[in-house]
Order: structure tokens, then C-alpha cells, then sequence
């Protein structure tokens, strides 16, 4: 895990544990870490996930909205979905802005049970040198103007285009809240991965503008305390707190 990522997760549990009740004991076990794959398609605003693992007997069709991913090598609460299956909502930045609080319940779900479920909060934007083209360029974040917005006047992606000889890695990060069927949560950092085989990160980005499909791997790890749900306030100055984790990931991120 990178030192970007780390530098998120510590972050987003120092702006969660500032603004909510002491921890009680629940069926959340801090630090459990989720490792799942997929696919989808996926593009400079959208990714839409494919329902198509294999041996998935309960996402032969895929549920509106979204694909289906599998499970192996987690630990803690989600060691329980090795070798296990479950859907994944598709993100659109129209819906889910970048650098904007908003709430997308159930965003993941585990076929086995629902002991956990994940609702994504915070989509942070990219934190390599910006570029609209990357030309030229082994590390790069894309902007767009189909991204503009108060929040986001550079148009950044969230995507962090990495070359490694003849292949470039497209990562970006997310950010949400871990709820139990007991009533505790946590909040959560993770990162997506994606490899473009053969191409720098000018024509990585060319390919993303058309919703180029690929393979993806991720990593979810719970920020570390489980605490009694709060009451709808809280949970807005916690989306505050998430905001400001992604702006001290960036300074963090210039200055590498």
C-alpha cells in the first residue's frame, strides 16, 4: 500500500474520531482490510461494473446499476467473504461529484450475508501533475472539462496515471462509512487498480475516453474503531471531516 494511501486512511480516522461518541465493542473489527476483483467499464466520469465472475450464481443478470466482483485474502470482518462474491454499485461523477461529500448506501454488499455493508462518501481527485493530455508525461492526473464545478474548478479527475515500462496503472482512491447489522460503523479508505498494457499515460487517457473496459483490483481497510451510529448531524460533520482528509492527501501528494 502506498504512503499516499496510509497518509488518507490515518486522515479520515482522525476527522471521524473528533466528531463522534467513544468506541463501544460491536461486531466491527478495526483495520479489517477487503481484497476484491472485477471489471468494468470504465471511463473519464463513469464506471460502470460488470456482472461476469465466474461461479457467481447469483449475478448470471446483473442488477441495475450494478456488477459483481469476488472476494479472496481479506481479513477481520471480511475474511468471512473469501472465496465469496457481491455486487458493486456503478459510479457516475454527475451523481457522485468529485471532492463532494455525498452518500451512495449499500454501495457494496456481500452475496454470503449482510453483516456488512459499505456506502461510499468521498471520491477525492488525482494528485499527480495535472494535465488535459498527459503527453510526454510517466505520471499524470487528467482534467476534463466535463468535471468543472465549485468543488472542482480544475476539472481533475480522480485517476492517478502511473507508467511502469511499457504499462501504465490507473488508481484512484474512495472513502466512505463500514455499517454493521449491530448498529456500530467506521469509516474506510480504499484504492482501485487497473492495468493499461501497452500504453503511456497519453494514450491511457485516450482510451479511457472511450469506456474502455478493464480488470480492476482494490483494497478497503476500516479506519480502526467501530462507535454507535450518529445521529444525522454527525454524520454530516463527518462528511465535512472526509472533505478535509482529501485536501490534506493532496498537499501530502504535492509535495512528494
Amino acid at each position: 500500500m502506498s504512503t499516499r494511501t496510509l497518509i488518507f486512511g490515518v486522515a479520515l480516522f482522525s476527522g471521524l474520531a473528533a466528531i463522534v461518541p467513544t468506541a463501544q465493542a460491536g461486531i466491527i473489527q478495526p483495520g479489517s482490510v477487503l481484497i476484491f476483483s472485477g471489471a468494468g467499464n470504465l471511463g473519464i466520469t463513469s464506471l460502470s461494473f460488470q456482472c461476469n465472475q465466474p461461479g457467481d450464481t447469483q449475478c448470471v443478470v446483473a442488477p441495475s446499476g450494478s456488477g459483481d466482483f469476488s472476494v479472496s485474502n481479506s481479513t477481520g470482518n471480511f475474511a468471512q467473504y473469501n472465496l465469496t462474491f457481491g455486487l458493486i454499485k456503478s459510479l457516475n461523477n454527475a451523481v457522485q461529484p468529485l471532492n463532494t461529500a455525498f452518500s451512495l448506501p449499500s454501495w457494496i454488499s456481500f452475496d454470503l450475508n449482510s453483516q456488512i455493508g459499505l456506502e461510499l462518501t468521498f471520491l477525492p481527485l488525482g494528485t499527480d501533475p495535472q494535465s488535459a493530455n498527459c503527453a510526454g508525461l510517466t505520471v499524470c492526473t487528467p482534467t476534463s472539462n466535463l468535471l468543472i464545478t465549485p468543488n472542482n474548478p480544475g476539472g481533475l479527475t480522480g485517476f492517478d496515471l502511473t507508467q511502469t515500462g511499457s504499462n501504465t496503472a490507473a488508481t484512484f482512491f474512495v472513502g466512505g462509512i463500514a455499517h454493521a447489522t449491530d448498529g456500530t460503523f467506521d469509516s474506510f479508505s480504499g484504492i482501485f487498480t487497473t492495468q493499461f498494457a501497452g500504453l503511456n499515460p497519453q494514450q491511457t487517457l485516450a482510451a479511457l475516453a472511450t469506456g474502455n473496459p478493464q480488470s480492476y483490483s482494490a483494497v478497503i481497510t476500516l479506519a480502526g474503531s467501530s462507535v454507535p451510529v450518529p445521529e444525522p448531524l454527525t454524520l454530516s460533520m463527518f462528511a465535512v471531516g472526509l472533505v478535509g482528509a482529501a485536501a490534506i492527501r493532496r498537499r501530502k501528494g504535492k509535495k512528494a
